[in-house]
Order: structure tokens, then sequence, then C-alpha cells
């Protein structure tokens, strides 16, 4: 990697990476593990390392903005969240429908699946829109954010699966108030923060054309 090209990219660039010794610490609803490497240095005159990291393997993600574009408005959901517990004083979190996707499903099967679990409502339609790592220091989890069309008029007020003790509160929130509500800093959840502003800015030329493809699919 040259140096100016570093630097003139606005964009996440490859590292030439040396093999990697992987030691399993803890097995648990997400692996622990420790990982060994060398790698590149940026500018790519020298190698760094061996360096040691340590990290939580958990895989994809999927995160969905379920959109009602008759209604305007979003299915969040509240629930409880252990991190938030120990860091705030705001236990009962506002974040979005989200889960890990099984082995070999694909992300968008896996999406509206986890739709389903936690808001009882169907994708009418399902779009992939962006990708993200939200603590790439700390985790590999790698986040797929999908926009889903649904019909929230007859929204359940509750929600989640008894054997994992779920006690999920769907939430239906007008868009111009959960914007306010983000920017405000009432809402603390990154995937949401990030949805949320991405969708003040594209979600609704996004809902249109989804919308749109629909009712071609449904005239043919």
């Amino acid at each position: 990697m040259r140096d100016s090209h570093y630097r003139d990219a606005l964009a996440d660039q490859p590292l030439d990476l040396g093999p990697i010794r992987r030691e399993r610490l803890h097995d648990g609803f997400r692996p622990f593990e420790r990982m060994t490497l060398t790698h590149r240095s940026i500018d790519g005159t020298r190698e760094v390392g061996p360096l040691s990291r340590e990290i939580l393997s958990t895989g994809s993600v999927a995160i969905v903005v379920p959109y009602d574009p008759v209604l305007d408005a979003i299915v969040v959901l509240r629930q409880f969240r252990i991190g938030a517990a120990l860091k705030t004083p705001n236990a009962a979190a506002i974040e979005l429908p989200a889960g890990l996707i099984d082995e070999g499903e694909p992300a968008d099967a896996g999406a509206a699946r986890e739709l389903k679990e936690e808001t009882g409502l169907e994708a009418l339609a399902i779009e992939r829109c962006f990708t993200m790592m939200a603590s790439p220091g700390l985790t590999d989890e790698y986040a797929i954010v999908f926009l889903a069309l649904v019909d929230a008029s007859d929204l359940a007020d509750r929600a989640g699966l008894a054997d994992e003790h779920e006690d999920i509160r769907p939430i239906l929130a007008p868009v111009d108030a959960l914007i306010e509500a983000v920017d405000a800093g009432r809402c603390e959840n990154g995937f949401l923060i990030a949805c949320t502003h991405w969708f003040a800015r594209l979600g609704r030329a996004h809902a249109a054309s989804l919308r749109a493809d629909i009712a071609v699919e449904r005239a043919l």
C-alpha cells in the first residue's frame, strides 16, 4: 500500500496479514478468542507485530428497519439490555429488530425471520441497504442492514420468544419523531442511531422504489 494511497482514498482498504493463530478463551453465546498475528504497516514499509488481540466472535447479523409507508412510521422495540443496565440508568432500551443470521441462511431470510419473531410483522418487501461494523476493535460482528416494508396498522403490544426470556414491546414511531429523539440523544443504541440517520437522508426514497417494484410485480 503506497503512502499517498491510504491518505487519498476515503474508503476502508485491505492490509496484508500474516498467518492468524486463534486461541479459544471461552465458549458462550459468543465465543471469546485471542488472535495472534502480524500485518504490514499501513505505509507498506515494515511488518508490525506479532500482536495479540482478544475478540468476541459473532459473525453476521441482520438489522431491520421496518417501515410502514402508509403511516410514515418505523417499528422500533423496547427491551432489556444488560450493557445499557450496567452503564446507564436506562436498561429498557430502544432499538431495531435484529439478530444473528444462521449458518447457511440467506441474509434477507434471516432479516425477515427476526422481524417476525420480534414484532409479529411480515415483510411485504425487503431490501439490503448497507453494512457496518459497530466495534471492530472488539468484535467481528458484521451487520447487514435491511429496509422492510410492513403493515403496522395492527401492531401487537408485545412480542419475543418465551423460551429465550424475551420481553419485547414493539413501538410504532413516526419517522420525524424518531429522528428528533435520536438527534436529542434520548436513544443510545448505535445501530438505531446509524439507521435513523440513514433513513432521514435516503429511507423514504428507497421505500418508494420498493413500493413501485411491488406494484409492478402485482400487475404482471
